[in-house]
Order: C-alpha cells, then structure tokens, then sequence
C-alpha cells in the first residue's frame, strides 16, 4: 500500500505506533498521536480526530491503535462503500490483536492485518464470511488479476451462493487466465448453475458477472472541434456492435496534433484512461495492413490514425477503422 495513516491515543498505543512506522516504512505513513506522547519528529500532533480522518480517508489504508468504539465513530460519517473505502484497522494498545473494520477484501485490510499480525506477533482478528468459510472470494480474485466487476450485486450473489454450498460456473475468455482447476473446485460436480462469472472483455447477457480485464486499446482521429458527445455515443455504439465491453479500454491513441481535441480528452477523461498522442514519423513507423487515405496523408502526414495508433500501444488490431461523420475508431487487444 502506498499512503497508510497512524493514529494512536495512549503512551503504550504510541510504542506500537512507533513499531508500526518501521514496520511499513516501504509506504508513504504518517502518523500521529497526542503531543505529551510523541516519540520522534516523524509523528505529529493529534488535532482534531474526525478532521484528521476526513484528510486521510482518501489513503490506502488509515490504522487506528486504541479503542474499536473510537475507529468507529471516527470513520462513520466518511464510509461509502467497500469498492472506495479505505483499508480500515484498529490494534489494540498492547498490540495483541489485529482487527480489519473496513474493506477487508477490496482495500486490502485483511492482508495487511495478517502482515502486521505476523511482525508484531499479534492476533488478526477477520471476520470476513468466505474468509473464515475458506470460500473463493470473487472480489479478492478480480483484485489479484488486476480485474474490473461488472456488478457489486451479482459479486454479493457469488458469495452468497458459495456460502449456501451451491455450484458457480466460470470460465476466461482470456488466455493469460486459467481457471479449469478453479472451475472444478467451484463446481466440482459439473452441474448447470444458476450464477455464471465470466472473465472477459465481451459484453455478456446481465445475469452474468464479468470480471474485465483492461487489455483492449482504442485509436481515434475526429475534425476539429467534434462535439465530445459525439465522439462519445460513436465509440461506445462501436464497442456494442462488436460485442465488446468500453471498460476494458486500457488506453487511448491519436495523432499529436490532436493532443488538445476536447472530444478526444472528454473520450479519456470519461473512460478514466490515458491518452497517448504519437508524432507523424511514430506512426508511420507502425507495421501492418492499414486502410490508407491519401486526404488524411496529405491533410497530417499519415494515411491511417486510428489503425496506427492502436498498432503502436498492443500488436493485435481487432477492429478495423470504423468512420462516421468526420469521426474514426479502431480497436486492438492486448
């Protein structure tokens, strides 16, 4: 974890707080406690302890060593969900026990608790079902393999099923991804199950979880000042048609006079993605049989944008140049 918060109230919660700076001092920590208990200058003066929280709920983790009631009531008025909520813990004072309150799967708390257990010698308290059960965790999974959820309700459906000792069919469309000894494991009779999950980049029926990969790279080319919904409703009616799903896009490519086009950043911004912009040369240099235009060779040097710019960020084009109304897209996999 990259930003994790200490927070201790007590002089014997301030040695654990100590203990724990150099235990994960491989991450961004700040620390704080009362000032009467400050045991060097890499800790700061606790203020006010709800503002404090507020600041660094954004973090990867926030640890509190003291009292449960106190994390709690700290944390209340900031959680949303387990998807955007920090790791939350607390230890007690004289470090014998390790208790993850919040995002224990997601967020990674009950993996720090059992480090931080290990290095302090102290007890992980986890109370997570499929932990405690020994079931697969779906959330866990995804998280491991660097893979999207499709539904929060169908990965809630999962555990629920596995934890009822029922059968879950899945299966990769992804060959990086081998699930056959999972796919016995999880239905290790071979019967029809009502609960599918798929990884995958496909748009499949909505019954079925996805776990999506981001592995599919976008290149454009527009006119001048395109309007940004345009550009948006074009690429997101590309991806249906071809049965692809839009939150697989790892990134997005164009040409660098596009660099500032509103319709192309309003693309990136909204898919949450990088884009990347390639000089003439870079993309002519990209091998491959492209779909030519000597208007557009002329108009910026290079008779194929979109086919190139995607042969430049993966090897793989899937999807060639789609145009409509002064707007292109192709697609390539990773």
């Amino acid at each position: 974890m990259k930003n994790i918060t200490i927070i201790s109230f007590t002089k014997k919660g301030g040695d654990i707080n100590k203990r724990l700076t150099d235990i994960l001092s491989e991450s961004d920590i700040t620390s704080y406690t009362l000032e009467k208990y400050r045991f060097d200058n890499r800790v700061k003066p606790l203020g006010n302890l709800k503002e404090t929280v507020k600041r660094h709920f954004t973090d990867d983790a926030v640890i509190f060593i003291g009292a449960v009631g106190i994390a709690v009531r700290s944390i209340a008025p900031y959680i949303k969900d387990k998807f955007c909520d920090p790791a939350v813990l607390v230890i007690d004072e004289l470090g014998r026990y390790v208790i993850p309150l919040l995002s224990g799967h997601v967020g990674g708390a009950n993996e720090l608790a059992n480090y931080i257990g290990e290095a302090l010698s102290a007890a992980p308290i986890i109370t997570t079902a499929t932990d405690i059960n020994g079931t697969f965790a779906v959330d866990i999974f995804a998280k491991e393999n660097n893979l999207l959820i499709s539904s929060r309700k169908l990965a809630k459906d999962v555990s629920a099923a596995l934890l009822d000792n029922n059968c879950i069919d899945i299966d990769s469309d992804i060959k990086s991804i081998d699930v056959k000894e999972l796919k016995k494991k999880l239905n290790p009779k071979n019967k029809a199950c009502d609960i599918k999950v798929r990884i995958t980049d496909r748009i499949y029926d909505d019954t079925v979880l996805t776990l999506i990969p981001k592995n599919l790279y976008i290149g454009v080319g527009c006119k001048k000042n395109t309007d940004a919904d345009k550009m948006w409703d074009f690429v997101n009616d590309i991806f249906r048609l071809e049965g692809l799903d839009i939150r697989a896009v790892k990134s997005i490519g164009s040409i660098d006079i596009k660099r500032d086009e509103d319709a192309v950043k309003n693309l990136a911004n909204r898919l949450n993605v990088p884009f990347l912009t390639f000089t003439k040369d870079e993309l002519n240099s990209a091998s491959g049989d492209f779909f030519e235009s000597e208007f557009v060779r002329k108009t910026v040097g290079v008779g194929n944008v979109c086919e190139r710019a995607v042969c430049i960020q993966c090897n793989n084009l899937i999807v060639k140049k789609t145009a409509r109304e002064g707007m292109t897209v192709a697609i390539g996999r990773e």
